[in-house]
């Protein structure tokens, strides 16, 4: 892991929690299927599970504001699962409720994580009116 870029999310992490429960889990196993089993129990019941993926739909920050919002009323909680270099078990991206990518393009995990939680604590922010947001 790279401290500074680990920093950043924990920072953004503890802004975010000002306005939700938030946290993440760093799973490091070079076995598909015991990272499977961690992930499939971390769903619990009216969970919206969002995998990342390149190939997934592309939102705006906008149109990710509403998508985040639209899943905060219908699910109790989300989990957002960002795979390694080898992408995610099959078990999990069929289980999943929607494939949301940042970019078309293939990120470092590490940096996918970075955008996912800032953008998520941008969301936020204009749920809310904060300033933080620009545009």
């Amino acid at each position: 892991m790279s401290e500074p870029i680990d920093n950043m999310i924990i920072n953004y992490l503890k802004r975010l929690n000002v306005y939700v429960k938030s946290d993440h889990l760093y799973l490091q196993d070079k076995n598909h299927s015991k990272i499977e089993q961690k992930i499939l129990s971390a769903i619990k019941p009216n969970t919206c599970l969002i995998i990342l993926d390149e190939k997934g739909k592309s939102l705006n920050t906008f149109e990710y504001t509403q998508f985040l919002e639209d899943k905060i009323n219908r699910y109790s909680s989300i989990l957002f699962v960002v795979g390694d270099a080898y992408g995610i078990p099959n078990k999990i991206r069929n289980s999943s409720d929607y494939l949301i990518a940042l970019s078309k393009m293939t990120l470092p995990h590490l940096f996918a994580r970075l955008i996912l939680v800032e953008q998520t604590y941008r969301s936020f922010t204009i749920f809310n009116n904060h300033p933080y947001h620009h545009e």
